[in-house]
């Protein structure tokens, strides 16, 4: 049975871990202390490990809590105070919320491959004419992309076959956080781009492994993949800091109702 000074204990830990209390949290703490500190235990590790810094850190949260999947609207306030005072400039944030922002276009990724499948199985195209070669214009957009992104991936080929103008706009697009912004080192780049893709909101295993075999390449150890993957897995804890709240309000409500019909 937690204490009052384990109650105590509980809030001071939280507020160093780089969380600010809150309503949330104090219906947590007092409906389940005991998961509050399992989750506390668990959200230490990568604080005390440290295998990124902490500016790197928050930002990366910053950038699950930012993802389109998410928008977890506290988080993306909170972690980027936390990164301003752990050092980010406005222009890092900034280039965060800009590459976070390109997850958009996995609806292009994913969707793809599913109609080309489709017009395959129909017998609206053959393979042979989608394996046919580029042609002068299509060959310059690859060439342009794996300039400016500094990678290529096969299912790009699919976009330049079947909406070239479209991937040549996505290039510029997806180019400009480098363009614009250049605040980040290339690695720290991968990890922002390996955090979104890895989060539970959107699980895009393609991308995963393009990002996480990028970020290998520049440098990153295994440990500190795996601490980008633990702090993306946080954000299952958001589930009781909304929950919790409502249903303390619906005890509250139930209680009132049974009350004045009795």
């Amino acid at each position: 049975m937690a204490t009052s000074s384990d109650h105590r204990a509980m809030k001071d830990q939280l507020i160093e871990l780089g969380e600010v209390w809150s309503p949330a949290w104090q219906d947590v703490l007092e409906f389940c202390p005991e998961y509050l500190a399992a989750y506390l235990k668990m959200r230490s590790v990568p604080v005390n490990n440290r295998h990124l810094s902490r500016k790197l850190q928050e930002l990366l949260l910053l950038a699950c809590d930012a993802s389109c999947t998410h928008l977890f609207g506290p988080g993306i306030r909170l972690h980027t105070e936390n990164a301003l005072k752990a050092g980010a400039t406005k222009g890092e944030v900034l280039e965060v919320l800009m590459r976070t922002s390109v997850l958009g276009i996995h609806a292009v990724s994913i969707g793809l491959p599913v109609l080309f499948e489709v017009l395959v199985e129909e017998g609206k195209v053959t393979e042979e004419e989608l394996a046919k070669p580029n042609d002068e214009y299509k060959e310059q957009l690859k060439a342009k992309f794996t300039e400016k992104r500094g990678f290529w991936s096969p299912h790009y080929q699919k976009l330049i076959t079947i909406a070239p103008d479209f991937f040549e706009a996505y290039t510029s697009f997806s180019a400009a956080p480098t363009e614009v912004g250049g605040h980040l080192s290339p690695r720290d780049r991968e990890l922002v781009y390996t955090a979104i893709d890895c989060a539970t909101t959107h699980l895009y295993g393609y991308g995963l492994k393009t990002h996480v075999r990028n970020a290998v390449r520049l440098g990153a150890t295994p440990e500190l993949i795996v601490e980008v993957y633990e702090l993306a897995g946080l954000m299952g804890f958001q589930t009781m800091l909304l929950g919790v709240p409502v249903l303390k309000e619906a005890l509250t409500k139930f209680d009132s109702d049974k009350n004045g019909l009795a």
